[in-house]
């Protein structure tokens, strides 16, 4: 299965010579030098590479700097803003910078580089990004105030070569280099800026294919090619402008001109054929049952696997197929994959739930863990649209048949919905969610008990040792598939559906790639490098 849509086209600029009628004039009709139009969910928080998170911010922080590798369309680590070498075991990356210059026409080195990774894990940056770094030797020991910043085994040996030492051989690290936290900030320019880096257009610096040209907050921002980039000619776009705030009508702005690419719910899909737009499906969304762990009956495993088996799931996938939807066969989407392009899902470790005649002894003894006579009343949370009702009324008539459960729906607007999730404010809840990465790993590290995306407040310790065990180990297929496995058991929440998103570009855009998981570990779900657009 691909793992991003790539809209096929010409990418190069019109050959030099094209032949002229002296009568007519001659024409020159290029896909190059054009500029593109998108749309960001709100104002970016900060263009700091070391600590932003936001998909705003990550968005325009892909296109204004650039790393030491980066991942082609295969998510394979290819050479960025330097070439590398690797020692015998394993251990020692060495990498050689190319000859590059910042916006401001400084040249870019390693010790720029060098000075944005100690950025990142010292604690006093309070980076969430820092834990991407652990592989290096040190890091993990000075991001806890375990070790001094001299521990940290990064080192910038002359203007272009810098040296990073690992902990223990890692063959996805060159993978990993492409993450935010390894993208370069100049110490001089940062230390100048008196904390407020990033925050308003004459405090970025920038290093990537384009630079901040402007940034009006709430609005807009523009990005234009930069001059001193080292591969400036392969990029196509002459500017970006980004709006700031969601589209009300983004299929009619799509086909009047006004946006190059935007997500379009599913139910505009057949709108969007019709006005001939090119559309790429993403299979990386996952809709939940969530249960919020925190709450004193769900926390116990024997509850949590009650409700589970309890759901009628042969009408639930019934409704699945009505709703154009797919049945979830695990807690890691279609689109997750082991390492670059190869795919984990599989039909071999297809992960399924089933009704369970047991449902209501595990519910009792759950409840007598916890101290309970009783469960409580419990509010289920879902979108206001009449599939998300139907699939709630459903699971809440379960409920009552199998366990003689009433609980209450309360329908809310999307937004709504999943800012409630997001912050814990739910007790149940029936909301769409994606991964924050690339690959099965990440999924599943987002039931870790310390991740920031742990949106059912889960913690059990033999899970948690599990998954660490995974991350700084060889990740294979076997390793992740232990690790579905521990999650079915646990049931911290339960996947429903699997969810097909759509994203349209107009007919005369071509080159343009899109990421699953909002970018990932790519930064954005949008690389424009390659862009084209006829006139």
């Amino acid at each position: 299965m691909k793992r991003m849509g790539k809209i096929t086209g010409v990418l190069l600029a019109v050959a030099l010579a094209v032949l002229c009628c002296p009568l007519s004039g001659c024409h020159r009709d290029t896909p190059a030098d054009k500029s593109f139009r998108f749309r960001l969910p709100a104002d970016p928080q900060q263009l700091d590479p070391q600590v932003s998170t936001d998909r705003s911010s990550m968005t325009v922080t892909a296109a204004l700097f650039e790393g030491l590798t980066r991942l082609d369309n295969e998510g394979r680590a290819v050479p960025a803003a330097a070439d590398w070498t690797v020692s015998a075991d394993g251990l020692i990356y060495t990498f050689t910078l190319k000859e590059s210059l910042w916006s401001n026409g400084e040249p870019v080195t390693a010790a720029d580089f060098a000075f944005g990774i100690r950025r990142a894990v010292q604690p006093s940056t309070r980076s969430t990004l820092a834990v991407q770094l652990y592989d290096i030797a040190g890091a993990e020991e000075v991001n806890a105030g375990a070790a001094d910043l001299s521990a940290l085994q990064v080192e910038a040996r002359d203007e272009r070569t810098l040296v990073i030492t690992l902990k223990e051989p890692n063959a996805s690290f060159p993978e990993k280099a492409a993450a935010t936290p390894f993208l370069p900030c100049n110490e001089a320019i940062f230390e100048s800026t008196g904390g407020r880096y990033g925050m308003e257009k004459e405090y970025v610096l920038c290093n990537g294919p384009f630079y901040l040209k402007r940034w009006s907050h709430g609005e807009y921002l523009v990005i234009e090619r930069q001059e001193g980039y080292h591969d400036r000619e392969s990029i196509l776009p002459a500017a970006v402008r980004y709006v700031v705030g969601a589209e009300s009508d983004p299929l009619t702005a799509l086909s009047e001109g006004n946006l190059d690419a935007a997500e379009l719910p599913p139910e505009l899909a057949d709108a969007a054929r019709q006005e001939k737009l090119q559309l790429i499906p993403l299979q990386d969304t996952i809709r939940y049952l969530f249960f919020n762990n925190g709450e004193k009956a769900l926390a116990q495993t024997a509850v949590r696997q009650a409700l589970c088996g309890a759901l009628e799931w042969g009408s639930l996938r019934g409704l699945a197929v009505e709703g154009g939807l797919t049945p979830a066969e695990g807690f890691a989407a279609p689109e997750a994959v082991i390492a670059g392009a190869q795919t984990y899902r599989t039909a071999d470790n297809a992960c399924l739930y089933a009704s369970d005649s047991g449902a209501r002894g595990r519910l009792a003894g759950g409840l007598s863990a916890a101290g309970l006579t009783a469960m409580p009343s419990l509010t289920v949370l879902c979108a206001d649209d009449e599939f998300s009702q139907n699939v709630t009324r459903y699971i809440l008539q379960s409920w009552q048949r199998n366990l003689s459960l009433y609980f209450t729906m309360k329908p809310l607007p999307e937004a709504e919905l999943e800012a409630r999730v997001r912050v814990g404010n739910y007790q149940i809840a029936l909301c769409p969610s994606q991964a924050g990465g690339l690959t099965a790993l990440e999924a599943f590290g987002e039931f870790h008990s310390a991740s920031s995306s742990n949106l059912a407040r889960f913690s059990d310790p033999d899970y948690d040792a599990l998954y660490t065990a995974a991350r700084t180990g060889s990740v294979t297929r076997e390793t992740l598939e232990a690790l579905e496995q521990k999650l079915m058991e646990l049931c911290p929440s339960v996947p429903l559906y699997f969810q097909t998103r759509y994203f349209a570009l107009p007919e005369r855009v071509s080159g343009m790639v899109i990421h699953p998981f909002g970018g990932g570990s790519f930064g954005s779900e949008i690389d424009f490098r390659a862009a084209g657009k006829r006139d």
